[in-house]
């Protein structure tokens, strides 16, 4: 056999109709009887009465003449289906809806039954519904209120609010405990106004809800405007308007004696807050600005060695990032910098530092590793971000008055379309990479606006990106001081750093955009190529010395919906941390030095003409680089078989298979898992282990080489296509006979990737859910007898890849040469009345067993028969 065997394409696929299906009967929650809803809501009401009739008082100023308005939230436990038509027929104006998992109903009359019957004590699940009503949509729902609280029926179209009136938790007014507290801003604020003369100007972001009318949303604008006019402040430019992601917003600045004097209200009220600003209804969020995005370390690095030549192929990989060193000896001749928003001219000698860093390692890889070639292609760049010459290290970042989405958006607009007459820069670029990320907004509940924009773009440009989950800078309490760590063993020292992991999970969440269902989330792997020997120097200790593990400076899942994020990881280099010097400390700092262990990456020095420096860095943007770079390496490999085999591949479809492919090389480590195992399972959450482990693990570690190649005894199929609503592809893997009547260990992976388009106004976002599922019952049914290792059966399912490990060691029953796995790709609707898009997709399958079976010969000789040439 020849030492390269190339990866095969199934030769065609069946269109078959859904099956019927039965579905599974939703289990509705015990609710309050209709006697105690109405005590109970009867008073929510009185207050949402009063606080109208309050509001519309004490309008002044810029407020004054506009109609009065509320934004309500209505919480329910349980489900209540197709609201939004009952909300619009009861004249209110409908803003969105969130799933609600894990809260506490109101009420303890709300809970759920076990199957015996018996009262569970779980936490509920519900939704939250927003809605904007003026005067006579607070009176159509108090109208449809009377007549649900005394037994009558509700008039055709509005049938739902019974529903909602049974299963309401909640029902209040949107306010400043959301606009302020929820994001940070009101601790933000104070921590900046102290040490500031009043003034000096605070900048700040405002989202407002999305108005479906646009002369609603020029209002708010001129309102808005009005009132930072009122307070001695003035918006940073143009308001954003972005209907595809409903994104609307400004930046702003105020004095920070007015930001005291708003403080001062806020903590000295009991009630309504008397600030006109605080009070207009169409404000959503108050948000922070003018975070940095990338941090450098310390240290000037070394002088290395560098591969001679360039890079000459057309560049499928784009960076948004820094402006890179371009004459660097890593870079010249390899990378296309586009400097469309002027940014190189801002930056100093030595401040070229990230972007530098992430071409480096998309270009070679770890440096350390002496087997590490250049890539073949070039690597095009459009800096987005530019050095904060207000902090210590000039770290880089984007400017208080530009929006993350506004500057993503024209970067990638013009690599596919142009601008003007600009024609389009780089139309030819499958993967993106985003090694940055927004250290003022973590994940929670719902997907930021710079994550709808990487989902909408991606599908729009059918282009993958690939984006860091964030890393965790700040310390992590062990619970041992040093004396006490040195003499634990290495499984000791695993157990301690997972358990205080664990219990901060909290504030380890993604930073945004990495919630992005489109996009290949990267988290870092707790490992690199610069060896053993690395310097024992000062306080620095390895506090999880596993390399089978996550970095301990990297985020963790989940993702939106509770899916599975980040998606993979990749090597990030091994996090050490400066142990404390007191006794009593039991906090441990990262480690910052540009000293190995870590991937060696070039370095912008601060030397005059010193273009061959590196160092060692690591974490999260790392491990994003080194995906791009697997990225671009999967799409030479699938163009080599376009070329050599004559597979027709459509380049349309190329981007989403090189997604199902970087996860398809995907596998949670035993090791790792358990470690995990070891650390944190308990009674309470055995059942959800898998859950557990994918919080921390996502997919697992992606090894790259396995999905470049096939060999004897391993075997990978590619399947690729565009599908619609209710429509099911089926593909028939061949089975090799010499499976039959076998007991010998074999794994399945199986892996769906694809892009959606998105709702913004719907609260599951993607429009298109697919499903992967073996034809004819489940997967251990099927003639190879296998079973789920990694992953939980329905987290799988709600994101945007489906990635399943299946292994099986069991006597495999007897059957005849010929005999096919039915693999299907089924598409269904999600958040959309119709789905009238067309999905793009990939699908890779691989077979493989420990046994002396010639797996690919025979799959090959059914995927691709020999032609016969007629003499």
């Amino acid at each position: 056999m020849p030492d390269y065997l190339p990866l095969l394409v199934f030769p065609d696929k069946r269109v078959l109709q859904p099956d019927p299906g039965q579905g599974f009967p939703v289990q509705s929650p015990r609710v309050p009887g209709h006697g105690a809803q109405v005590v109970r809501v009867e008073r929510q009401i009185q207050s949402i009465e009063a606080d109208f009739a309050r509001y519309q008082a004490t309008l002044t100023g810029a407020l004054a003449g506009l109609e009065p308005e509320m934004v309500l939230v209505i919480e329910v436990v349980g489900r209540v289906e197709d609201f939004k038509q009952a909300i619009e027929a009861a004249g209110l104006e409908w803003l969105g809806e969130t799933e609600l998992d894990e809260f506490e109903a109101a009420d303890d009359g709300f809970y759920e039954l076990d199957e015996t019957g018996n009262r569970t004590g779980k936490p509920l699940s519900g939704r939250m519904f927003l809605a904007m009503s003026n005067m006579a949509g607070l009176q159509e729902l108090l109208s449809l209120w009377r007549q649900w609280r005394v037994g009558r029926g509700l008039p055709y179209g509005k049938t739902k609010w019974k529903a909602v009136f049974e299963q309401l938790s909640v029902l209040r007014r949107w306010g400043i405990e959301e606009t302020l507290f929820e994001t940070g801003m009101i601790d933000r604020w104070r921590d900046l106004v102290d040490p500031l003369q009043p003034n000096q100007l605070i900048t700040f972001q405002v989202e407002l809800f999305y108005r479906r009318d646009a002369a609603k949303r020029r209002r708010n604008e001129t309102v808005l405007t009005a009132l930072f006019e009122g307070l001695g402040g003035r918006p940073l430019g143009a308001f954003l308007d972005m209907p595809e992601i409903a994104f609307h917003a400004v930046k702003g600045e105020l004095p920070a004696g007015a930001i005291k004097r708003l403080l001062d209200e806020v903590e000295a009220s009991d009630s309504e807050v008397d600030i006109e600003l605080f009070k207009f209804p169409s404000i959503m969020y108050f948000r922070p600005t003018g975070q940095s995005l990338a941090t450098s370390g310390e240290g000037e690095g070394e002088v290395g060695v560098f591969p001679e030549g360039a890079s000459e192929l057309q560049a499928v990989a784009a960076l948004l990032d820094g402006v890179p060193l371009q004459l660097h000896e890593a870079l010249k001749d390899r990378v296309i910098v586009d400097d469309a928003f002027g940014l190189e001219a801002n930056y100093q000698l030595g401040e070229r530092k990230h972007g530098t860093a992430m071409a480096s390692l998309i270009l070679h890889g770890d440096r350390s590793n002496p087997e590490s070639e250049p890539l073949g292609r070039q690597l095009y760049c459009i800096p987005v971000m530019q050095p904060d010459h207000q902090t210590l290290n000039h770290d880089e970042h984007m400017p208080d008055s530009v929006f993350f989405e506004d500057r993503i958006h024209v970067a990638v607009r013009r690599m596919f379309e142009g601008s003007g007459d600009l024609p389009a820069q780089a139309p030819f670029v499958k993967v993106v990479n985003l090694s940055i990320g927004d250290a003022a907004r973590e994940f929670i509940h719902t997907p930021s606006p710079w994550a709808r924009l990487l989902d909408w773009l991606s599908y729009r440009y059918r282009v993958l990106f690939c984006v860091s989950a964030g890393n965790y800078a700040d310390q992590i309490d062990l619970g041992f001081n040093q004396q006490q760590w040195a003499v634990l063993s290495e499984q000791e020292k695993i157990k301690a750093t997972l358990t205080a992991i664990s219990n901060g999970l909290s504030s380890r969440r993604l930073l945004s955009p990495a919630e992005s269902m489109n996009a290949v989330t990267v988290g870092a792997a707790h490992a690199d190529d610069s060896g053993d020997h690395y310097p024992q120097i000062g306080q620095r200790v390895d506090i999880l010395p596993s390399q089978a593990l996550f970095s301990p400076a990297s985020r963790l899942g989940f993702g939106f919906r509770r899916s599975i994020k980040p998606d993979i990881l990749m090597p990030g280099g091994r996090q050490l941390y400066m142990a404390p010097v007191q006794a009593g400390s039991n906090s441990y700092r990262v480690d910052k030095s540009q000293l190995a262990p870590g991937q060696k990456v070039a370095f912008d020095s601060k030397q005059p003409g010193a273009l061959t420096n590196e160092a060692f860095s690591r974490g999260t943007s790392n491990a994003t680089a080194l995906a791009t770079r697997g990225a671009v390496r999967l799409y030479d490999m699938l163009d080599r078989l376009r070329v050599e085999e004559g597979e027709a591949i459509p380049e349309s479809l190329m981007s989403v298979l090189m997604k199902a492919l970087l996860v398809h090389g995907a596998k949670q480590d035993d090791a790792g898992k358990k470690h995990l195992e070891q650390a944190l399972k308990s009674v309470s959450n055995s059942r959800q282990f898998k859950q557990v482990v994918a919080r921390f693990l996502g997919y697992g570690a992606v090894d790259i080489e396995r999905v470049l190649t096939c060999t004897e005894r391993r075997a990978t199929v590619l399947g690729c296509g565009e599908i619609r609503e209710n429509e099911v592809h089926e593909y028939a893997f061949p089975i090799p006979v010499g499976f039959s009547s076998q007991k010998i260990w074999r794994r399945l992976v199986v892996t769906l990737a694809w892009l959606t388009p998105i709702n913004p106004g719907h609260r599951n976002l993607r429009e298109a859910k697919l499903v992967l599922e073996p034809g004819g019952g489940s997967w251990p049914s099927q003639v190879l007898r296998l079973d789920r290792q990694d992953g939980d059966h329905n987290q799988v399912e709600r994101g945007t890849v489906q990635h399943e490990v299946l292994e099986g060691k069991n006597q495999i029953q007897a059957f005849e040469d010929g005999a096919n796995l039915r693999i299907r790709v089924v598409c269904k609707k999600d958040a959309t009345a119709h789905l009238d898009a067309v999905i793009p997709y990939g699908l890779a399958v691989t077979l493989e067993a420990k046994a002396d079976i010639p797996i690919y010969q025979d799959v090959r000789a059914r995927i691709k028969p020999a032609v016969l040439v007629a003499p």
